[in-house]
């Protein structure tokens, strides 16, 4: 029993000291230089080699890019341009383009604003954009912003591998510690529980470096329509342009405050208006001398 539960214990700080150690330290022999001589010794009798293959450590900087656009466009034409976009990435298929989302506010006519949210191969995004302003003069407007992010994932992913190789390295010894070495039924639940964790673990890893992966391997395009202030003139005369195309929004409020105060004060109005007209029936009674009556 005793014997057993020395080699639970040696198994998973082995495990557990490969997952703390940095990337490039990652390796059987440290294991074993870390843990006693009887620990290492029980340790190294149930190790097993790796059953998956360890994840190649990349060559490069692996960056995630975020690409985010702005587009005007009269009102009418944003639904017709977003459409556009979309059915270009539908029809490019999932391989190089599927659609993250949409949503689209307003109505033709006022001020609408939309947004597209794409995820798609490097090399489509860059044609896409390439176009974007064609597409936008084509539908009367223009590009008004583009922004670009980026994010190094490089030692995150390089990180995430090297635990995953520890993980799945612990795994593999406590599955032949599992089937070499029977003992009592609660050092085998133990040694199960055990399992059940590290598996977990891998499947976590296995999970997040996909994401990861994913981010590189693919760029993120958000696309942003919009209509209405973006368009105030510029140049010299911007001020006096902009004046006359204020007049009907000026004109508008002022009507709109006109109408509000109506409501306000209209009951107001009346209320008084009846005690005015009491009073001037009331008063001349007051004030009139009662008849003389005669002696």
């Amino acid at each position: 029993m005793r014997a057993v539960t020395l080699v639970i214990m040696s198994v998973v700080l082995a495990g557990c000291s490969r997952m703390n150690a940095p990337a490039e330290n990652y390796s059987d022999a440290a294991v074993m230089m870390e843990a006693p001589p009887a620990v290492a010794k029980a340790a190294s009798s149930s190790t097993a080699p790796v059953t998956q293959d360890a994840p190649s450590t990349p060559s490069g900087p692996m960056i995630a890019y975020d690409y985010t656009d702005t587009i005007w466009a009269p009102s009418g034409r944003i639904k017709a341009l977003m459409d556009a976009h979309q059915q270009a990435c539908v029809a490019a298929g999932p391989a190089a383009c599927q659609v993250i989302g949409s949503n689209r506010s307003g109505a033709d006519g006022g001020v609408t604003t939309a947004m597209l949210s794409l995820r798609a191969s490097p090399a489509w995004i860059a044609k896409l954009r390439g176009g974007l302003d064609a597409d936008a003069k084509a539908a009367g407007g223009r590009v008004t912003a583009s922004q670009v992010t980026s994010e190094d994932l490089t030692r995150s992913i390089v990180d995430g591998e090297a635990r995953l190789r520890a993980q799945t390295a612990l795994r593999d010894r406590l599955q032949k510690l599992l089937a070499e070495r029977p003992g009592k039924l609660a050092e085998l639940l133990e040694v199960e529980r055990e399992l059940a964790r590290v598996q977990g673990e891998i499947d976590s890893a296995v999970s997040t470096l996909a994401v990861m992966k994913t981010r590189v391997a693919t760029s993120a395009l958000t696309l942003n329509y919009e209509s209405g202030a973006v368009t105030r003139p510029t140049g010299a005369w911007a001020p006096l342009a902009q004046a006359f195309a204020d007049v009907g929004a000026i004109l508008a409020r002022s009507l709109a405050g006109l109408v509000l105060f109506i409501a306000w004060a209209a009951p107001w109005i009346l209320v008084l208006g009846l005690l005015i007209w009491a009073l001037r029936k009331r008063l001349p009674r007051l004030g009139r001398k009662p008849p003389k009556t005669p002696d």
